[in-house]
Formats: structure tokens, C-alpha cells, sequence
């Protein structure tokens, strides 16, 4: 079978894992596992094992250990304890509530929360309070991607997939500094998108809310979670940071000791230890769906990489399109695979492997490569048929406005993407 029909095999495979989801809510991630063991050993005459083989163990084990570690701080209640006083802050500025919401969403992602937990959190306070304080409820789905945003950061849930694939990609040594810069801008155009849609639904038209009760202190337990949170984030950071300026066997090693999987395991030990949650409840709220979704839509992918579907796309790119315009075109890549399936963690491992051959061919810069890859898996990831957009969906209450989310979610997924090509086409101009 030719490599064309291969990877037209692989996504149909994709397709069904989707409508098997969506029309029986079968894990999209174990239905695409067996579409992988079927084709990779049917029709590529592949073994088992070397299918098995091709599962994304490494990021897999990396989210797990980010979510174990931060699980802590979503069950005790430190991470809403954090974004109460901000919303109770604008309670008296209606305009500051929309900019509360996303400072709420970049914060969280910031000290870990993972994006599904961030946005399951978020949704409650907006249909909760900004939405009858007049928040058009689409205007919550734009300051919803402060959750993905803020977990760019290198320690926080999608900054770790994100470092961990572009060093599997070839650049390890660029993979800390590129994630640095993929936060930034990331945060930066999130910041630009909100206001666009800050403006065409009028945020600034919103009712206050001076009957909010003043939210309650930190406990003595969700205090010291917050300084073991502190702790992990500081040894993540400046080991690497000294190691930078000051060479030398001992900080080499201590910077390499200093992962962030090997943190937040010893990190869930000490909470465990401290006793902030239960820790039973805390292990359930690794969000193992996901995860399995990861590992399975990633494994499909695979063996469609293992069938030339790679190799076919970046030809396809590298033949056709000149490299300034390419960052747009993984963009759109990126945000139409989003749309369907998790944003960061299956949607850019899924496409990665394009950049080193792309860089090699065409000489782009492999950072506005990733970086393009990056914002336009964002972009729509507050699609209703994305991970986030369900979460959003799922937390109104009211059937009639669930109803018109769908459409207008969708609008604003697409205005969204076409606002990161667009962005993204200039900054490849002029870097």
C-alpha cells in the first residue's frame, strides 16, 4: 500500500476515534490506540511491540508528574483560594471583571493548575458571577484561553510538553530558552486576542457586583501548599538559570537533578506527607482521560509519521510555500487539529516532527516554527469539540445559552486563528 493511502488510513482512524467519542463517549485515546495497533500491524506490516513502542511514554510520564504534584492544590483549594481575591477586587469595576477573568486563567496556569482544571474553575466563576453581571458569556470563552497561556510557562502543564517535544525534535539545547520565548508571545497575543473580543462584546458595559462575600483567608493547609508550590518552581528555575553563568560539575548536576518530573514526584511525596488533601481524591484528579487521549491520538500519529505522512506534508511545505509564510501555515495546521482533539497535548507532538525537516529544507527559524504550532493549537482550543471548549460548555447551566455557545464558540475559535496567522505572518517578516 502506497504511503499516500497509508496516512489516509491514519485519518480516517482519527475521524472515527473522534465520532466514536462524540456519538457513544468512548475514550477518543483507546479507540485511536486500536486504530494504531490495526494499521500500524495489518497494513504496514509492523509488530505489536514496535506499534506499542511508538507510545509517547516520555511526555506521558511528564504531565502525569505535573498533574500528581499540582492534583494537591485543586482538591485542598489553594488554586481557587488564589483567584477569589481577584474577582472580589473588581467586584465594584465592572470593566476590570473580563480582565480579571483572564489574569485569573494566567495565574493559575502560572503556578501549575492544568488547563482542563484552570478552565473547569474559571467557567464557574463566569457563569456564576460575570455572566449575570452582564458578561457576554462568549467574552468568558476569549479570557478562557488565559488557562492555556499561562501553562505555557516552562514548569507549568503545557510548557513541560511543550520543552520536552521540541528537545525530542533535535534541540534540546534551545528547548528551555524556545518555551521561555513561546510563553511570552503566546501570553502577549492572548492579551491581544481578549481585547478584540473585549471590545466587540463590550466589556466594558457590565453590571458591578457589590454583594460578592469577601472570599475567605488562606487555610494554614492551602499556605503551606503554597510554599511547596514555591519551593518546586524555585529549584526548576534558578539551578538552570546559575548553571548558565557558572560552570561547574556540581551545578551541571544539581541543574540536571533539578527536573520538573523528578520535582513534582518528590514534590507529591512532601505533600503527602504534610497531609494538604487526601490523597486518594488527589491521584483521581489526574486528569487520566486526557491522558489517555495523549497517549493514544499521539500513538496514531505515529504510525502515520511511521507511514510518510510527515514526510509528505513538509515536502508538500517546503515545495510550495516560502518560509516567511510557513509559521502561518503550521498555525493553521495546528488550530485545525486543535479544533478536534486536545490543543497542546496531542496536537503539538503530533506536528513537531515537521520542523527540523522544514528548518533543514527551507531555513526557517525553528522557533516561529514551533511557536506558530503552538498559538494556532491555542487558538482554538475553545472549540466546543476541543478539550477546553467542552469544559467551558459543560459548566453552563442553562440549556438555551449551552445551545448558542456551539456556534459562537466556533466563531470565535476561527476569528482567533485568523488573528494568530495573521500576527504570525508579520512577526515573520520582521524577525
Amino acid at each position: 500500500m502506497s504511503s499516500g493511502a497509508l496516512v489516509v488510513l491514519c485519518l480516517i482512524g482519527v475521524v472515527l476515534a473522534i465520532v466514536l467519542n462524540y456519538k457513544w463517549n468512548l475514550n477518543m485515546g483507546v479507540s485511536a490506540l486500536v486504530f494504531a495497533l490495526i494499521i500500524g500491524n495489518l497494513f504496514m506490516g509492523m509488530r505489536v511491540k514496535e506499534v506499542v513502542a511508538l507510545f509517547p511514554t516520555s511526555i506521558y510520564f511528564q504531565v502525569m508528574c505535573l498533574s500528581l504534584f499540582f492534583g494537591w492544590g485543586v482538591v485542598n483549594g489553594t488554586m481557587e483560594a488564589v483567584a477569589n481575591p481577584v474577582l472580589h477586587a473588581c467586584r465594584t469595576r465592572p470593566r476590570l471583571i473580563g480582565i480579571a477573568m483572564l489574569a485569573i486563567g494566567l495565574l493559575l496556569g502560572i503556578i501549575g493548575c492544568t488547563p482542563p482544571a484552570a478552565g473547569a474553575i474559571t467557567a464557574v466563576m463566569i457563569f456564576s458571577i460575570a455572566v449575570p453581571a452582564g458578561m457576554n458569556p462568549l467574552l468568558g470563552v476569549a479570557s478562557a484561553y488565559g488557562n492555556n497561556a499561562g501553562s505555557f510557562v516552562l514548569w507549568g502543564a503545557s510548557g513541560g510538553i511543550i520543552s520536552a517535544t521540541i528537545a525530542a525534535n533535535g534541540f534540546e539545547s534551545t528547548a528551555v530558552s524556545q518555551t521561555w520565548v513561546i510563553f511570552g508571545l503566546s501570553v502577549l497575543l492572548t492579551v491581544v486576542n481578549f481585547f478584540i473580543f473585549f471590545f466587540i462584546y463590550k466589556g466594558y458595559k457590565m453590571n458591578p457586583i457589590p454583594d460578592m462575600q469577601k472570599p475567605e483567608p488562606f487555610t494554614a493547609i492551602q499556605k503551606k501548599n503554597l510554599y511547596v508550590i514555591a519551593v518546586v518552581i524555585f529549584f526548576a528555575v534558578v539551578p538552570g538559570v546559575i548553571n548558565t553563568y557558572v560552570k561547574s560539575p556540581f551545578t551541571k548536576a544539581l541543574s540536571g537533578f533539578c527536573d520538573m518530573q523528578v520535582l513534582c514526584l518528590i514534590g507529591f511525596i512532601v505533600c503527602a506527607f504534610m497531609k494538604l488533601a487526601d490523597q486518594r481524591a488527589v491521584v483521581k484528579a489526574v486528569p487520566w482521560n486526557t491522558l489517555l487521549l495523549l497517549g493514544g491520538v499521539s500513538c496514531l500519529m505515529s504510525v502515520a509519521t511511521q507511514a510518510g505522512a510527515v514526510d509528505i506534508i513538509t515536502q508538500w511545505l517546503a515545495g510550495s510555500i516560502p518560509a516567511v509564510l510557513l509559521p502561518m501555515f503550521l498555525c493553521l495546521v495546528g488550530g485545525f487539529l486543535s479544533a478536534f482533539s486536545g490543543g497542546i497535548t496531542v496536537v503539538f507532538p503530533m506536528v513537531a516532527p515537521m520542523v527540523p525537516v522544514l528548518v533543514e529544507a527551507t531555513g526557517a527559524n525553528p522557533a516561529l516554527l514551533f511557536l506558530g504550532i503552538v498559538v494556532g493549537a491555542h487558538f482554538t482550543s475553545m472549540s466546543p469539540f476541543s478539550t477546553g471548549g467542552a469544559v467551558y460548555m459543560a459548566t453552563c447551566r442553562d440549556e438555551a445559552m449551552a445551545k448558542k455557545l456551539v456556534p459562537g464558540q466556533i466563531l470565535v475559535a476561527v476569528i482567533s486563528l485568523l488573528v494568530s496567522m495573521v500576527i504570525m505572518t508579520l512577526i515573520a517578516l520582521f524577525v
